[in-house]
């Protein structure tokens, strides 16, 4: 990764990369528009922005609306453990952060996954040596052990472990929320339609249209779950009960996902800590199956990212 200044962002014109913070984190995707320089100073404001330091390949590039890939149901593995799954890997006794890898298949018990990988470098793996693993299921992250079976070079660098041992599990509660450095575009709804008990006018919100005219906001997430979401703005917060529109990426299995949510504004902060850039929180409306699996799987892959590995 290399990192930016703000000198090195265009304001008012789509970005030539995605910003990343300094965990290699989706911030805000390549083709996105800050606004202003206020804008600008929110993105840099809680740390590091980075950008990649190629450009992305096209398997990683947004998906559309119709994009089905986060959403697909795929056959479980072992464990409950799906294709595409993320698994963090480490030796034992190794007592630095753990390498990412994913899993790409299984055979009876046996797994087959990337070769993982730690701040963009290989580890330096061979067959017989034991890993410790972990991964997320959809209803528990897995910690277990497994061997090195055979080192795989054909047709691209990948492990083949053994079956999951000395597998333990750790609930994760539905509710879960994850801290973040998300930059999402924000609509309000001033449309006084809902007083005249019509459909609010947040569904007929073009995001596009508004951020080509300028009119939506960039605001920064700094807390997300399934419910809602902790927001920064560098405009004055909306009024509580205010209708809004929120358009954000989301990376999950190492794609990025745009997605729309719709939401009110359910308090406003009254801290001082932070008056130039006020946080209000807003509640999501009721989401969309596809929404509501990216989010799903955004969060439980930050959970699996922080939740510390045995030594």
């Amino acid at each position: 990764m290399i990192q930016l200044s703000p000198h090195d962002l265009p304001v008012g014109q789509p970005l030539p990369w995605s910003l990343l913070d300094a965990e290699g984190n989706l911030m805000l995707g390549s083709g996105s528009v800050i606004p202003d320089a206020r804008d600008l100073a929110l993105v840099f404001r809680h740390g590091t922005v980075c950008r990649p330091d190629d450009m992305p390949d096209s398997g990683n590039e947004t998906r559309n609306e119709s994009g089905t890939h986060a959403g697909s149901r795929l056959a479980a593995g072992p464990l409950g453990l799906q294709v595409g799954t993320l698994l963090h890997v480490k030796t034992p006794g190794e007592a630095s952060r753990a390498a990412a890898s994913r899993l790409i298949g299984f055979v009876d018990q046996g797994l087959f996954v990337t070769w993982p990988t730690l701040g963009g470098r290989e580890l330096t793996l061979q067959a017989g040596e034991d890993l410790l693993l972990r991964g997320f299921s959809g209803q528990a992250i897995h910690s277990f052990t497994s061997t090195i079976t055979a080192v795989c070079r054909s047709p691209f660098r990948y492990l083949v472990l053994s079956g999951p041992a000395q597998a333990e599990q750790m609930p994760v509660r539905r509710a879960a929320r994850v801290p973040t450095r998300l930059a999402a575009y924000l609509v309000e709804n001033t449309d006084e339609a809902g007083a005249r008990d019509e459909p609010p006018a947040a569904e007929g919100v073009d995001v596009d249209q508004h951020v080509m005219n300028g009119l939506a906001r960039l605001g920064l997430m700094s807390d997300l779950s399934t419910g809602g979401a902790l927001l920064q703005t560098s405009s004055p917060a909306p009024a509580v009960g205010c209708k809004v529109r929120l358009r954000f990426q989301l990376r999950t299995a190492s794609l990025d996902s745009e997605i729309t949510v719709d939401g009110w504004v359910r308090s406003v902060s009254a801290s001082q800590e932070d008056a130039e850039f006020p946080a209000f929180g807003v509640a999501f409306d009721a989401l969309g199956e596809r929404e509501l699996t990216l989010l799903q799987c955004f969060i439980y892959e930050q959970l699996l990212t922080s939740t510390r590995m045995p030594v």
